[in-house]
């Protein structure tokens, strides 16, 4: 199938699909990427030190691929009304409709904050400044932000310089088909 449109379209009509937990890879946009996302869970899972009595935000949750393996107090929010109805179908998780850039809990609330494969798809720097400052503030501990693209198969595509996120860590893609391409930033300990 072909989607068209505005990203905010285009995973308007992934969520509305037909199909099931099987084919989370399409919802939520794995189907190009060749990771696996198990793997891809373990590794933010590490990286963040995610405890069981953590309390974690996904934002861009989409339809659970990543959350059905978090074992946390996991609340995940996404811009598309269809993919968080289908996360509630597929997992019962505490999912949100919310923009990434207005996100809807007090400061501090979440112990750790991870978005995975999602700020490529914002409208523009401004968003992803704002999304940025917004998980940050609702952040105490640790956030993971991952495959931020500097360069793109696709011209839709946000693109980032890591000089953009001067004081976090940055590291490499996770996948091999993204190294040198993409980059993963993470901020750990007192975000206060």
């Amino acid at each position: 199938m072909e989607y068209r449109g505005t990203w905010k379209e285009i995973w308007r009509q992934k969520g509305e699909m037909e199909g099931t937990v099987e084919d989370l890879y399409i919802y939520d946009g794995w189907e190009k990427s060749k990771a696996d996302i198990r793997v891809t869970a373990d590794k933010i899972i590490r990286e963040l030190d995610i405890q069981p009595e953590d309390r974690v935000l996904e934002v861009g949750c989409g339809a659970g691929a990543l959350a059905q393996y978090m074992e946390c107090k996991y609340i995940g929010m996404d811009y598309s009304m269809p993919l968080v109805e289908k996360h509630i179908q597929f997992f019962g998780n505490s999912v949100i409709h919310a923009e990434a850039d207005d996100i809807p809990f007090k400061d501090k609330y979440f112990d750790k904050c991870f978005c995975w494969g999602v700020f490529l798809y914002f409208e523009s720097l401004e968003y992803a400044r704002k999304a940025v400052q917004e998980i940050q503030r609702v952040t105490k501990q640790g956030i993971l932000i991952g495959e931020l693209p500097e360069v793109s198969h696709d011209e839709k595509h946000l693109l980032y310089q890591k000089k953009m996120f001067e004081g976090w860590a940055i590291q490499d893609a996770w996948t091999p088909q993204y190294k040198g391409k993409r980059f993963i930033v993470v901020k750990k300990g007192s975000l206060a």
